[in-house]
């Protein structure tokens, strides 16, 4: 690889090497200034070529965040994100991210101008329709949780920018990210779960499919797509055996959809007692009995979970009508996700093993479930009170 160099001025010159071509299929031109004799401007050139060679002086400066952005949605974005996920991205890049870092050239990002970019997030405000009897707009900040998302897509990007020699080293690395509160997961404990289940087995024969999803979530902690993607297929009723292995995703314009896990550990087999596998099975032959009643008009996609006429249910269907049912019964109001996080406490509450609990998640890292999933139970909490009274009161408390 060869390189030239350009006279700029009294002592000053301008090393050139080509290496490689851009998105238009032009040769990428790699440019340095430096100062002295132009023998020692030929040495510079030479420690230059190498350093193009390496692939420590890259195309970076050649394009915009902009321009890279459309690399990453073409060849990251819309391939390995999930759907959902991908069309998050885009609205937080097209509405924030775009109109401010889109004109950067990819080299000159500074982590001061992410900082700017992030103050400004913090004076944004974005449009949110209040729910009332007439019905009005107002502006409301955005909150940190929003901004840190900004932060975390804009680190991945950059990201990726860097582990395909477009950038050579990563600005937000260098930026504190915005603090944001540790969200307050709400779960219920064993006795509030044990109400749950008293008043859904009160349920009429008509409700047997919301019985079924709230039950099946609460013994296997399965998420809410998990869950509406189940098949009949999935289930073994010889064995007690559900089998995690696709997702129901609901978008505008593609509708209910079923889509594969994001990761490996996704994945799973998930043993139940015997009493959810004796509900799967009237609820089977409930299902079998509407199917025969709709006969031609039905349609079959063999999910557990179907409209009327057997078309696969919107996501949202169990989870708003979980909601509106614990507070017809008094229970404090959870999202579905809760049950999940309901799953995972009891078990650990009972001694069983974390890396189990883990398993039956999908959770690839037993951290993920430790530092997510479990949190205490008030009988528990009580328990270790009562426990130091025992020890070191222990006549007053025969008194």
């Amino acid at each position: 690889m060869a390189g030239s160099i350009e006279k700029r001025g009294k002592n000053s010159y301008r090393l050139i090497v080509c290496h490689g071509f851009n998105l238009d299929g032009k040769p990428i031109r790699h440019t340095k200034t430096v100062h002295g004799t132009k023998a020692q401007a030929k040495i510079e050139l030479a420690k230059f070529v190498a350093e193009v060679e390496q692939g420590t002086v890259i195309e970076g400066k050649s394009i915009t965040f902009r321009e890279f952005t459309e690399i990453w949605k073409r060849d990251y974005g819309s391939k390995e994100l999930a759907p959902s996920t991908y069309r998050r991205y885009l609205g937080m890049l097209e509405s924030r991210i775009l109109p401010y870092l889109g004109h950067f050239k990819l080299d000159k990002i500074k982590p001061t101008d992410i900082m700017k970019f992030y103050d400004m997030l913090d004076k944004d405000t974005q449009i949110r329709r209040i729910k009332s009897n007439n019905g009005y707009r107002t502006f409301k900040p955005l909150s940190q949780k929003t901004i840190l998302e900004h932060h975390r897509l804009i680190r991945a990007m950059l990201h990726k920018a860097v582990y395909w020699q477009l950038l050579f080293n990563n600005p937000c690395e260098r930026v504190q990210p915005p603090r944001s509160r540790k969200p307050k997961r709400r779960y219920y404990d064993d006795e509030q779960c044990k109400v749950l289940l008293s008043n859904l087995n009160e349920l009429s024969i008509e409700n047997i499919k919301y019985k079924v999803a709230i039950t099946l979530t609460v013994f296997t902690g399965v998420r809410l797509g998990e869950l509406m993607g189940l098949e009949w297929s999935d289930i073994d009723f010889t064995n007690g055996i559900v089998s995690i292995n696709k997702s129901s995703q609901y978008l505008a314009d593609k509708g209910v959809f079923t889509k594969t896990p994001k990761t490996e550990s996704s994945i799973r087999d998930v043993a139940i007692p015997n009493f959810v596998v004796s509900l799967l099975e009237e609820y089977k032959s409930w299902y079998e009995e509407q199917k025969s009643i709709f006969g031609e008009l039905w349609i079959d996609s063999d999910r557990l979970f179907v409209q009327s006429d057997g078309k696969p249910m919107h996501p949202s269907t169990i989870s708003k009508w979980f909601v509106k049912f614990v507070k017809e019964i008094g229970l404090p109001v959870i999202n579905f996700h809760g049950l999940r996080h309901t799953n995972a406490t009891l078990l650990i509450s009972q001694n069983i093993d974390v890396a189990v609990v883990a398993a039956r998640l999908g959770h690839a890292q037993i951290t993920t479930t430790f530092n997510f999933y479990v949190h205490p139970i008030i009988s528990h909490n009580r328990n270790a009170g009562n426990a130091l009274e025992n020890l070191l009161l222990p006549q007053q408390k025969l008194v």
